[in-house]
Parts: C-alpha cells; structure tokens; sequence
C-alpha cells in the first residue's frame, strides 16, 4: 500500500509504509527510520551521499552570505524551505547516476513540489535569461 509523500509536496507514492513502522521505501530503495531520522544509505554524516551533498549545497547558496553563488540564491530572495534531510530525501528519493538537484521554477525556493533530479541539459533549458551587457 503506497500513501502520499509525508513532506508536503502531495506528490504520490514516495514512502510506502511496511508493518513495522521503523521501515519504509522511498522510490523502490528500502530505508529505516530510528529516532524519526532516516537511516541506511541515506545516512548523512560521515562519508556524505551525493543526496546529502546536493542538501547541504543548496541550503548555502541560500543561507551563507559567504558562498560564492549567494547572489544568485539567497541574494536574490531564494529561500531553503526543506525542514530537514530526512524531509528533502522524502520527497526526491536517491539521485539516479548523472543527474543533479534543480529547481523546476528557477524563481521559486527550494521546496517541495519545486525541486526534481535533473540532467546537465534540462538544467541548461530551465535558466534564467542572460542579461545583455552593452
């Protein structure tokens, strides 16, 4: 039995619950839950998931003035709006080999419902307009 997914974004069937509530799938990859955080491969700490890496980057575009692309995130009003890892991985499920974090509304925040894994090219056609130096 598949439900929607817990983090909000309404997307369907993310987290199919078992009998044993500490267990749960998220897009076909078993994972555990202990202590209300996800554990197993989608562990964070430590040696850092491709998942856990795109969380921590794209919060820091958005919140460290200091990160070198803040002006393009945080600088220009883009928020971090996930709750937590657990929230976010709920929501995309592993990065498939070859696909990166991006948002499907390039003037939206990073939230559910906005953020998808996506090749080099969709990332390519999803961009702001360049602006024309004269």
């Amino acid at each position: 039995m598949t439900k929607l997914c817990e983090c909000g974004c309404e997307r369907p069937a993310p987290i199919a619950p078992r009998n044993d509530r500490s267990q749960g799938w998220v897009k076909g990859q078993a994972i555990r839950f202990v202590n209300g955080h996800v554990k197993g491969n989608f562990r964070h700490g430590g040696g850092h998931t491709p998942e856990y890496r795109a969380y921590t980057d794209a919060k820091a575009r958005c919140t460290n003035s200091r990160y070198k692309d803040f002006k393009n995130y945080g600088g220009r009003g883009i928020r971090f709006l996930f709750a937590g890892y657990e929230v976010f991985i709920a929501c995309l499920g592993p990065r498939p080999a070859g696909l990166t974090l991006d948002r499907i509304d390039n003037d939206g925040h990073y939230e559910p419902g906005n953020v998808r894994w996506a090749t080099r090219l969709e990332q390519r056609h999803n961009r702001r307009p360049s602006r024309r130096k004269e």
